[in-house]
């Protein structure tokens, strides 16, 4: 999603982008904290090496497309297929015992998911923008979860439990989903305060297509008379989202009480975790509003962090 932004800014010229391209800094380091918690310290700094290796090459191939230089992005291609998925395949194949193959086979899929999203947003295809970003997020996702299965499995001592239990499950759905659902948000936001007309409406389709998994989720797991009022909810949500990125004053109350009031029992949360993310979310609105260049980036990411709490909170 970080990734995404980043290359939306170098698409749009927006001064947004030095703040995203920042965050993948940050998201770099964030995951090497979490491979230093299996791994150790030394294998850690060489997966967060190589890891910022792709993020390089990825920037790269963005600028690149953008300015029409295609020895920069043929460039920046061969360097991910050739270096990068090789590289960080081997390293995690050597530190987790995870096969090498499938490894390297998640890796080049990523790689692949990943250009075809940047591709199409610098031809302005959204709608096949949005589907493809959604594929490259789940394509990550399926990655962490196999990486993380064989982590449990290797470090029963630091990690016990099982893996494939179905609370497990539920909640890292609803940690993927609901933190997917913070970043299409803003980016649904932003396309309608730039009034790029045709990015809004295809954001806005993703942001339901999210919503609707949500809805399977909440639904399948705790009943329909749940999941038709969690859809109730979370389109007002979406809608007053929107709303008060078009400048409706009253969007803001809708969405910090008549929402927070209405969700924080469905997903069994505190009041004040939800209220903090819908004000973690109306923040980045206003940065965009505001053309807050500096900011934005940090609080978007705050926003999406903010969620989590909260997608744990309705697995309990």
């Amino acid at each position: 999603m970080i990734v995404a932004k980043e290359s939306a800014a170098a698409v749009n010229h927006s001064d947004e982008y030095a703040g995203y391209t920042g965050l993948l800094a940050t998201n770099s380091a964030d995951l090497a904290a979490l491979f230093g918690r299996a791994f150790g310290t030394t294998t850690s700094a060489q997966l967060a090496q190589t890891w910022n290796l792709q993020n390089g090459y990825l920037v790269d191939y963005a600028i690149g497309v953008v300015t029409h230089n295609d020895a920069k992005a043929n460039g920046a291609m061969s360097g991910l297929t050739n270096g990068f998925v090789p590289q960080f395949a081997q390293l995690i194949s050597a530190a987790s015992r995870m096969p090498l193959d499938p490894v390297t086979q998640l890796t080049s899929q990523q790689v692949l998911e990943d250009k075809a999203f940047i591709d199409d947003l610098f031809a302005g295809h959204y709608a096949t923008y949005y589907a493809d970003l959604h594929r490259a997020y789940a394509q990550t996702s399926r990655f962490g979860d196999a990486l993380a299965a064989q982590i449990a499995q290797d470090f029963p001592d630091k990690f016990p439990g099982d893996p494939s239990a179905h609370r497990l499950d539920v909640r890292v759905s609803l940690n993927e989903l609901l933190q997917e659902h913070s970043y299409l948000a803003t980016m649904a936001t932003d396309s309608v305060i730039t009034n790029r007309g045709a990015e809004k409406t295809a954001a806005q389709a993703a942001l339901a297509a999210n919503a609707d998994m949500l809805g399977t989720v909440f639904a399948t797991n705790f009943g329909n008379s749940v999941g038709t009022q969690f859809d109730k909810v979370w389109t007002a949500r979406d809608a007053a989202l929107v709303a008060y990125a078009s400048g409706d004053t009253a969007a803001k109350q809708s969405l910090t009480e008549t929402f927070v009031a209405s969700f924080a029992p469905l997903a069994k949360a505190g009041t004040s975790q939800v209220a903090s993310q819908v004000d973690a979310t109306l923040k980045v609105i206003d940065d965009q509003r505001a053309k807050a260049a500096k900011t934005i980036a940090g609080d978007d990411r705050a926003a999406a962090t903010s969620i989590q709490p909260i997608a744990d909170s309705i697995e309990g």
